[in-house]
């Protein structure tokens, strides 16, 4: 499930570490290729009464219909990138919204994100999450205008 959803690549960015604040450089670090995973980030409205579902996601349909149903479902913005551990992805979900997606760490076939959702103004949502490899997860955000939107992530 996960390739199929590195098809809809399109509008996410990659970023590097954020810099700290302390004004003495880091030590440089070595980085083996076989550190960095290719992270996957997809955002996909969903409206409520709405039986729609973007034919792009045809491959989720079934999730998507168990995690909310009597939603339609449109695909915003998806992208796969190779990451470093520490770079984040950057989605921008367009009207202010922001969907970063930080790759902390890979141990024993286990992956640690940082994802975080910024809506405007509005406090920063932000969870860590531990998952195996391949293993597609979703989050979910209540939007300001009723509608909904789910962040989906993985990382092989």
């Amino acid at each position: 499930m996960l390739a199929a959803i590195l098809v809809l690549a399109s509008g996410c960015s990659q970023r590097p570490p954020s810099p700290g604040a302390d004004p003495v450089p880091p030590p440089i670090v070595a980085v083996s290729p076989e550190d960095a995973r290719q992270v996957t980030v997809f955002a996909i409205k969903a409206v409520p009464g709405s039986s729609t579902i973007d034919p792009r996601l045809s491959t989720v349909r079934t999730q998507l219909r168990k995690i909310l149903p009597d939603h339609g479902f449109e695909l915003i913005v998806s992208l796969s990138e190779r990451l470093n551990p520490g770079a984040t992805l950057t989605c921008d979900l367009g009207g202010g919204r922001l969907a970063d997606t930080t790759f902390e760490k890979d141990e024993s076939g286990r992956v640690t994100l940082r994802c975080t959702f910024k809506d405007g103004d509005a406090p920063p949502f932000s969870t860590l999450v531990d998952a195996p490899e391949n293993q597609l997860f979703f989050y979910e955000r209540a939007l300001r205008d009723g509608t909904r939107v789910l962040i989906g992530v993985g990382a092989r």
